[in-house]
């Protein structure tokens, strides 16, 4: 039976009734008719509410510290120390690192290896931003008592995923060097190189990840045929929601190293590294 539709049994049970009374009747009977239709109809599923966006933290930190040491008939002693901070701000980002690396052996320095920087980015555009930095490198053995670098440039991020990111920069950068007693090079104390760099990064899970950043810097004018490439490899397990265990490689090449008291020094330093890290 159709909503407002009266039968003829029901009509016939309405004769004789008085017209008001009829009138109830009706009423009461087509209502009871819509309430069951109305109960019969499905119920519409309301609309998810939207995911809201994972909030940007403003500060990252990330710290490491690995050491051992060894007593008897040798004795070795190695400790390393790496952090990075970064600050986001409103279309501009502010980084600090530092990696420190320290070595003896039988009472004699065999490593001395400070790298550190500061560094600070603008978003100009989607995915390409601007950037300004400068550098602190020492590295004793291989001949270097201090190097500064002023360096500037534009980063493209060339993949931005949740699971991974991809960030090529070019650029350019000043180097001013003091070398270590004794040591002479080709290159000058001060020189301009260009600069090309990457950086990936690989989530595993919400906490593991791999790292691998990458630079190659080749000298201008007349120090023409010397070039620096710089690696870092990272691979970081956690062992609880802040705390992990991080594996490094570092790779520090020099295409024209110095010469010190009349021995050639080697082109390449290599530092590996384990030890906890610390990440908020």
């Amino acid at each position: 039976m159709h909503a407002g539709e009266v039968t003829q049994r029901q009509i016939i049970r309405l004769r004789g009734t008085p017209l008001a009374l009829t009138a109830c009747l009706a009423f009461v009977t087509v209502s009871a008719s819509l309430g069951a239709q109305v109960t019969a109809t499905p119920a519409r599923a309301t609309p998810a509410a939207p995911a809201a966006p994972k909030k940007q933290k403003v500060v990252d930190f990330t710290g490491s510290l690995g050491f051992s040491q060894t007593n008897g008939n040798a004795s070795a002693l190695a400790t390393n120390v790496t952090n990075k901070v970064k600050v986001t701000l409103a279309g501009w980002s502010f980084q600090q690192d530092l990696a420190f690396f320290y070595g003896e052996a039988n009472e004699k320095v065999n490593t001395n290896f400070w790298n550190a920087g500061l560094r600070g980015d603008r978003t100009v555009a989607d995915r390409i931003s601007l950037f300004l930095a400068s550098r602190y490198d020492r590295n004793v053995v291989q001949g270097i008592e201090n190097r500064f670098q002023q360096g500037f440039g534009v980063t493209v991020k060339a993949v931005e995923e949740p699971r991974q990111k991809l960030h090529v920069a070019i650029g350019g950068s000043l180097f001013s060097q003091q070398l270590t007693e004794g040591s002479v090079a080709k290159v000058s104390r001060a020189f301009p190189a260009a600069r090309a760099a990457v950086d990936f990064r690989r989530q595993l899970t919400d906490l593991a990840y791999v790292q691998q950043t990458a630079e190659f810097l080749p000298a201008i004018g007349d120090t023409a045929s010397s070039y620096f490439v710089n690696t870092e490899s990272a691979v970081v397990a956690p062992l609880s929601k802040s705390v992990g265990l991080k594996v490094g490689y570092v790779i520090r090449y020099n295409s024209e190293p110095p010469v010190r008291n009349s021995v050639q020094l080697r082109a390449m330093d290599t530092f590996f590294s384990s030890g906890l890290t610390l990440t908020f």
